[in-house]
């Protein structure tokens, strides 16, 4: 399996629910229910119910897109995918905004925490800043490493939280519990759409998709186990409030949970209440920067936001770019501590932008029905339509500074939408000088690139090893990084091809346009028809041409094919040994395939790894017949670099790397992979 050159899948299913409860179980719980019972009184409690019900159906929306989509930014790359730009960009920004909004409201909350509980004279701006710096740096070595401090803080709180609600059931009393809806049903939506942002969570998950391991079945999974866990805590834990004390005294307090455990279990109580505040605020923090930081990424990755923020780290393969900069606006709106105006403008970016992702699935249907989805919704498409209203249906309901603020935003982001290069050619009129400092700045940052590959069998696969391996040898020359989309007829091959790359699959006939154009191919930056067969290969390269993707590369033998795809500026590659490397060294040398005009020219230079048991191993290169014009240019050493001499000893496993014309290449590359029995 090809070792992708990206973030690094190191997210089991049991970190990936870790991911939504850090975020669903964030301080909502231990804040939200003072306001509810001041809205509602005891009928909070079928207002949760309610509310998971119905976020039940964004969740099967979410399960879906993220098994057929699994790539980083979440709802907002479903959206990219399949709705236009402008719409796209939008989702992604609500995403971003209500993300960052929501980590600074978090860090506030737990600054206030530990002033009121443990250091009154401490500046709340102080903890704001020491909390994000400490996090920012736990994000920037990966998503694995900040989930192992996640996962400590939502075990200690999720036990907290349980043994409250289990012992504090024992506890309740009925009188508190009349009447149960002393305000009548009046209040119960509006008190729905406060408490929403209760369960945004579980969308988290799919921020991550890039790293979460078996993303076709951990994704969903983990979706609906975290849901399925918060409604049932949020429930009981309401249920305990509610019952425990009076709902007229729950309202008066700001630390609700704390209140209620200190009045069940005394001093003990109320510290195990901070406790479990301070790591619910914490965890939630760190998810949910980690996720903004990954759809800025996203932002950026497609142009519609600086392509700097899109950069990985070369060693912890993370957003770090996005990632200081997330760290930095949320220290800044932090340190403002204006906690009801951030929570505000958080719950209207979330339920603007995921009722977009409920409508995406219903574009997916239409737009790409070829494509593989692993997991489906049933009732489809009742549930998706449900999910869009029960989103935005809410959002009137919001106070009006959050209407405003959202609007405010909504232009903000429009404005930086038409200012990005690739939305407007702003650029146009630059000095020369200017222009080519933007370009120079844009070939340091590797552009994302998207790749099309018609074809999963053999050739379809050594093209997608070899773009997507990140060997040291390999990265120093990449001039991109790549994200994959398939189109491959055979059931059996998407399967694999599903199980080994994780990326967008397509189940149809390429060669049918109906089926490319599917793919979007306005947004795919090269095409590869990479089938066995020269004709399906060059009726796919032609009918790419045709939609408008720039460059297009076929593979072929045949002579006449060859000519007709490049009379119509098709790249042709024909030597089958040297394809997946040819194919890389266009893509990501374009001077060094122009200088060795890598199809018919005067050389081509290809790698080949030596068999284990090859004929040539063991021996020194001076001892090995390879033609005369043929160079062994250098050897990779599992991660050493060797410069190749005479007396250079060839092991098992080498990466040999060739120069030369392409029949002396063929020739020593038929050595060098020969089999000992073979020679024998």
């Amino acid at each position: 399996m090809a070792e992708q050159a990206g973030f690094e899948r190191n997210v089991g299913l049991f970190m990936a629910v870790m991911i939504g409860i850090g975020a669903m179980m964030g301080p909502g719980v231990f804040a939200l229910p003072s306001e509810v019972a001041g809205s509602v009184g005891p009928l909070g409690i079928v207002a949760y119910l309610l509310m998971g019900g119905l976020t039940l159906f964004t969740a099967l929306s979410y399960s879906e897109l993220g098994a057929a989509i699994p790539i980083a930014g979440g709802g907002y790359s479903f959206v990219s995918r399949t709705l236009p730009d402008p719409v796209a960009f939008l989702t992604g920004w609500f995403f971003w905004i209500g993300n960052t909004l929501a980590c600074s409201l978090y860090v506030v909350i737990f600054a206030l925490t530990i002033k009121n509980y443990f250091f009154p004279e401490l500046s709340v701006i102080l903890v704001v800043v020491a909390t994000t710096a400490v996090f920012t740096a736990s994000n920037y070595r990966g998503q694995a490493e900040a989930l192992k401090v996640i996962t400590v803080m939502n075990i200690v709180e999720l036990v907290i939280l349980l043994g409250v609600g289990v012992l504090g059931v024992l506890q309740v009393e009925p009188a508190n519990l009349e009447p149960f809806a002393p305000m009548g049903l009046g209040p119960l939506i509006p008190t729905m759409g406060m408490i929403y942002i209760s369960y945004v969570g579980f969308d988290l998950i799919t921020v991550a998709a890039e790293e979460i391991v078996e993303p076709a079945k951990n994704i969903p999974r983990a979706i609906l186990i975290t849901l399925g866990v918060g409604v049932g805590i949020y429930v009981l834990l309401l249920y305990v409030m509610m019952g425990v004390v009076n709902y007229a005294d729950l309202a008066q307090t700001s630390t609700p949970f704390i209140f209620v455990a200190d009045h069940l279990f005394g001093p003990w109580g109320r510290w195990a209440g901070v406790v479990a505040t301070i790591m619910a605020s914490l965890s939630a923090f760190s998810v949910t920067l980690g996720a903004s930081s990954r759809v800025l990424f996203a932002l950026g990755r497609d142009g519609y936001v600086p392509s700097v923020l899109a950069r990985l780290h070369p060693t912890h393969n993370t957003p770090h770019i996005a990632l200081f900069v997330c760290a930095g606006l949320v220290t800044i709106l932090g340190a403002s501590g204006i906690v009801r105006l951030l929570a505000s403008a958080s719950s209207f970016g979330y339920l603007i932008a995921i009722g977009v992702v409920n409508y995406a699935v219903i574009a997916l249907h239409q737009k790409m029905p070829a494509l593989r989805r692993p997991f489906k919704i049933i009732l489809y498409p009742t549930v998706p339509i449900l999910g869009l209203v029960s989103c935005w249906f809410f959002v009137p309901t919001l106070e009006v500074n959050s209407l405003i603020l959202g609007s405010g935003l909504t232009v903000v982001g429009g404005v930086l939408y038409f200012l990005q290069p690739g939305n407007r050619d702003v650029f146009s009129g630059l000095p020369a000088v200017l222009h080519r400092l933007r370009l120079r700045i844009q070939a340091y940052w590797r552009p994302h690139m998207n790749v099309l590959i018609i074809g999963g069998g053999s050739q379809g696969r050594n093209i997608a090893d070899r773009l997507l391996t990140q060997d040291e040898f390999r990265m120093v020359f990449r001039s991109s990084e790549y994200q994959l989309t398939f189109i491959e007829q055979n059931e059996g091959r998407c399967e694999e091809l599903e199980q080994r790359y994780n990326v967008p699959i397509f189940q149809g006939d390429g060669t049918k346009q109906e089926v490319l154009e599917q793919t979007e191919p306005h947004k795919m930056d090269v095409a590869i028809a990479a089938t066995n067969d020269d004709e399906r290969n060059t009726i796919v390269a032609l009918q790419a041409k045709r939609l408008g993707i720039e460059r297009v590369i076929a593979i072929a033998r045949d002579p006449d094919y060859v000519s007709l795809m490049e009379d119509s500026g098709i790249v042709c590659i024909s030597a089958p040994y040297a394809t997946a490397a040819m194919v890389e060294n266009y893509l990501d040398r374009p001077g060094v395939a122009d200088l060795f005009e890598i199809e018919t020219g005067v050389a081509s230079l290809i790698d080949m790894e030596v068999p284990d048991d090859g004929r040539v191993v063991g021996q020194k290169i001076q001892d090995i017949d390879i033609p005369e014009q043929c160079v062994v240019a250098a050897i990779i050493r599992g991660e050493e670099f060797v410069v190749p001499r005479g007396n250079t000893e060839v092991h098992g496993g080498d990466h040999v790397v060739f120069v030369g014309p392409s029949e002396a290449i063929q020739t020593a590359h038929d050595i060098f992979s020969a089999e000992a029995e073979a020679a024998a």
